[in-house]
């Protein structure tokens, strides 16, 4: 589960990246995005933190990171490939290093955050 939900709010901030970079208010897209079949649970949390940028820990970043290395650490022993699970891990993993307090997981959002 917590693989779909890393993945998913990775996905949420590289759209929110895309449609900020496009000129559109990211609010839009957070609108768009609830009326829609793309939908979850998870934008009700996590899409007003990354607007805000206020990633106090609910979920931390640190723990995000260590469940998707599990993941893929078990596909791994599977013969399973995960590339949007590994691509994903990349991600996390440069925010966590850059980071120099403990946040939530939506904090993934920093990496593609300017200014």
């Amino acid at each position: 589960m917590n693989m779909i939900l890393a993945l998913e709010v990775d996905a949420l901030a590289e759209a929110i990246a895309l449609v900020s970079g496009a000129g559109l208010p990211a609010e839009r897209l957070i609108e768009v995005l609830q009326s829609s079949m793309a939908r979850a649970a998870v934008l009700d949390i996590k899409a007003p933190m990354i607007l805000q940028r206020n990633y106090a820990p609910s979920f931390p970043l640190r723990l995000m990171h260590k469940d998707l290395g599990l993941a893929l650490e078990l596909a791994n022993q599977l013969g399973v490939a995960l590339p949007a699970t590994a691509a994903a891990r990349e991600i996390y993993n440069s925010v966590k290093g850059s980071a120099k307090e403990d946040l939530d997981y939506a904090a993934v959002a920093r990496f593609w955050q300017k200014s």
